[in-house]
């Protein structure tokens, strides 16, 4: 039998240990010895006495030989979730945790739950909830369209609004292994449609939105990866400029009611080449809000996704495994980070508020990717001795740091926790200036000049802070 200990002696540590007490097959293999908590009040739980605190974990678990330690303390800050593994370090002990204060609430927490402790906990972000009862009555029997829906954030997406009562979701995307892994994952749900597609094939898009009759267009179809999109800023034009305004033009000619634009903080002062372009689309869609009123348009910016294709964690992972080093462009290098989840949900909750254009999630503080570095090199284990941390320097197009907004100030707050609308000046065009904009995207996008397409961008984008003459 192993010895367990739980951190945490509040609501979630004794839903994990009655449900450990209580599970005949898990009750066999482990020894449950009790709990740690700060809280002096705190004595007892079910019969199980409070042991000490958790600063005191280190010397509990080499006295009583403890196997493995279950965090349950849902709320924990990055730091106080920091401070334990460190204490921990060198025990030799397996560290789970239990998923996040929402799911508490919600009464989801299940010992199968239980995981071990990944990137995200080391965050401190504890994610939003979906607020079910104020978005159900938006989404009841809607008909939902999501472009790039087998990318990281569309897939997310989809498979969220699933979790809703929708009449249909309709995943709409360019790779057909990505799509297929999504029929896998949905299964025989009768709400489930999908097309294989390209959001730069405009007759494509028309075709399918006027088939389906979607209320809502979810589109998250872009190219993100920045170091790639400096290499080729013509299918970052393409695809994140031309391919928005044909899935915008084709949402107004169908009467498609509304169509939410996925952006990203790197659209803010873009020193990239992939955030001047989504930027551009941002552009995009405000303009075309002015000029018609068939279809509402919409944006949500958040900052990096943990677990997404390109995303530091995996490669960091990666790194590991192999054995390291661990590369990092520059040791004061920042980011604010999300979990897929979150992100999901920030984009479906928004697109069900009327009041603003401009969605942004409180992102809490940013994080030094070099400490995401040290600290996942602790969750595997080792130290800096076993995992070396090299620093390649700056890649093109890479800013330090990453803004959510121009102006903080212009925030205000929707009915959504940390969820807010900005109220930022919304510099738009004209119909005949957005299609002459367009058109000139077009024609320098199928030269294949970096230095053309760059000067145009700073044309529309005068805050582009990207290298134009290479």
């Amino acid at each position: 039998m192993k010895n367990l200990l739980i951190l945490g002696a509040g609501e979630a540590g004794r839903m994990v240990a009655k449900d450990i007490l209580l599970n005949k097959n898990i009750s066999k293999k482990y020894n449950l010895l009790g709990f740690l908590d700060d809280d002096p009040a705190k004595k007892s739980i079910d019969n199980l006495f409070v042991l000490d605190k958790i600063s005191n974990a280190k010397k509990v678990i080499e006295e009583n030989r403890v196997d493995e330690v279950i965090i349950a303390i849902p709320s924990a800050s990055k730091e106080v979730i920091n401070k334990i593994i460190n204490s921990l370090q060198n025990t030799g002990v397996n560290i789970k945790i239990v998923p996040g204060l929402y799911e508490i609430i919600e009464g989801k927490v299940k010992l199968n739950q239980i995981r071990n402790i990944e990137p995200t906990d080391l965050l401190g972000r504890e994610e939003v909830g979906f607020d079910l009862e104020k978005i159900i009555p938006f989404y009841k029997d809607k008909t939902i369209f999501v472009t790039g829906a087998g990318g990281s954030i569309g897939s997310e997406i989809f498979l969220q609004l699933l979790e809703l009562p929708v009449k249909k979701v309709i995943a709409f995307g360019h790779g057909e292994n990505s799509i297929h892994s999504l029929i896998v994952k949905v299964g025989k749900d009768k709400r489930f449609n999908y097309v294989i597609g390209d959001v730069k094939d405009f007759s494509k898009m028309k075709y399918e939105l006027d088939k389906f009759k979607p209320d809502i267009i979810f589109h998250a179809a872009a190219h993100k990866h920045v170091p790639l999109m400096e290499n080729f800023p013509d299918e970052a034009v393409k695809n994140n400029i031309l391919g928005t305004y044909n899935c915008a033009l084709a949402a107004i000619d169908c009467g498609i009611k509304r169509f939410i634009l996925v952006s990203t903080d790197k659209a803010v002062n873009p020193t990239s080449v992939m955030g001047a372009t989504k930027r551009i689309a941002e552009k995009i869609i405000l303009s075309l809000n002015k000029c018609q009123q068939k279809t509402k348009f919409q944006l949500t910016r958040f900052g990096n996704v943990l677990g997404s294709r390109g995303s530091v964690i995996p490669i960091f992972k990666e790194q590991i495994e192999n054995g390291g080093p661990i590369t990092v462009t520059d040791e004061n290098i920042t980011r604010f980070f999300m979990s897929i989840r979150e992100a999901a949900r920030l984009v479906i909750k928004s697109a069900s508020l009327d009041n603003g254009n401009i969605f942004v999630l409180d992102m809490g503080k940013p994080v030094k990717i070099i400490d995401l570095a040290r600290n996942l090199i602790k969750l595997y284990g080792y130290n800096e001795s076993d995992i070396q941390i090299v620093i390649t320097g700056i890649r093109p197009g890479e800013k330090l740091y990453e803004e959510i907004l121009t102006n903080k100030e212009n925030l205000s707050k929707s009915k959504f926790d940390k969820l807010f609308i900005s109220a930022e000046e919304e510099n738009v065009l004209k119909e005949e200036d957005l299609t002459k904009m367009i058109e000139e995207f077009r024609f320098e996008a199928n030269n294949f000049s970096k230095t053309q397409i760059k000067k145009l961008i700073k044309k529309y984008i005068p805050e582009f802070q990207g290298n134009i003459d290479e």
